[in-house]
């Protein structure tokens, strides 16, 4: 239980430093730790929520 909880605090570090990444290669001119944020939680919302992304995470 304890090992997979750290699993998954490490993915979710892992993505969120891949979309704050991804918009340094980008030259994102707005705050990119804020905008980081914004997109890793309405990444997380659609896996949630949405069917057709939800089914490929189960």
């Amino acid at each position: 239980m304890t090992k997979d909880w750290i699993y998954w605090v490490v993915s979710e570090v892992a993505f969120y430093a891949l979309l704050y990444y991804i918009q340094v290669l980008l030259n994102v001119g707005a705050n990119l730790w804020i905008s980081s944020l914004i997109l890793w939680i309405l990444a997380n919302i659609s896996i949630v929520a949405c069917p057709v992304v939800r089914k490929c995470y189960k």
